[in-house]
Order: C-alpha cells, then structure tokens, then sequence
C-alpha cells in the first residue's frame, strides 16, 4: 500500500478565531479604552485581510492592534504659551488636582443622597452647601 499524498492544508483554518484573538493580554488595554465592540470590529477586519491574504494568521492580532486608536479621545495635550489664560480655541482651564480627584470619585459610586453615618436619606449636595456657608455667612439660610 503506498502512502497518499496529504492533502494541503488552507490557510484560512489557520486564522484564530474571535474568542482567542479578545484573549490576548495585549488586547486588554485596548478592550478597557475602546470596547468590546470596537476591539472585534478590528479583530473581524484583520481576519479578513488575513483571508485575503493580506496579512498572515499570525499577523491578526498585530493588525487588530494597530487599527484601535491608541486613545479614547481624539484630544490631545497642548502647551499653552498664549499668554491667556483662558483661551477659547484651547478649551477650558486645567483642573486642579483637587477637582481632578473629586471627578474620579463622583464617576464611582457615591452618597448622593445617603448618609453612610445614620444608613438613612440625606439631602443631595450637602456637602456643597456646607461649603458654601463656610465661605459665605450669608448662606446659611440656603436650605
């Protein structure tokens, strides 16, 4: 009996599929930046170019890598050596470190309106208006 001749394997049952691709390490960044939706989007287009060979299997996730953006913003810092201080065409003024911090928590979870010391309802921004009379006497009736 003679040996046949193995048949040749197609290239494109090399390509990864979408689950393996997503669990790649060096696509968590990307996934937490971008998305889920985002990140197969790319993944789906880089299998693509790899089943018209484009690219190589091997290549796709390098490919789905390369077509996320590397930001979630088109923004990006600027030096501002205007001389104004606020100056329309470069946004707002920066944050202090203070407000940068006070946005990170009100972005979690917070007491709106609960007061964690009694576990009852509390009023909403009280904490501003007890700032407010601190600064402003006249506050005080604020209710």
């Amino acid at each position: 009996m003679s040996a046949s001749p193995a048949a040749p394997v197609d290239r494109r049952r090399l390509i990864p599929r979408t689950d393996v691709v997503l669990a790649d390490a060096r696509l968590a960044g990307a996934r937490a930046r971008a998305g889920d939706d985002a990140v197969k989007n790319a993944i789906r287009a880089a299998q693509q170019q790899a089943r018209r060979g484009e690219i190589g299997p091997d290549g796709v996730t390098d490919a789905a890598l390369a077509a996320l953006p590397a930001s979630s913003t088109t923004m990006r810092a600027v030096i501002n050596a205007t001389g104004v201080v606020l100056h329309t065409d470069l946004g707002r003024a920066s944050l202090s470190p203070a407000a940068i911090e006070a946005m990170a928590t009100a972005a979690g979870y917070v007491d709106v309106e609960y007061d964690v010391t009694t576990g009852t309802r509390a009023p909403r921004g009280r904490g501003t208006l007890d700032a407010l009379r601190a600064v402003v006497p006249a506050a005080g009736d604020v209710a």
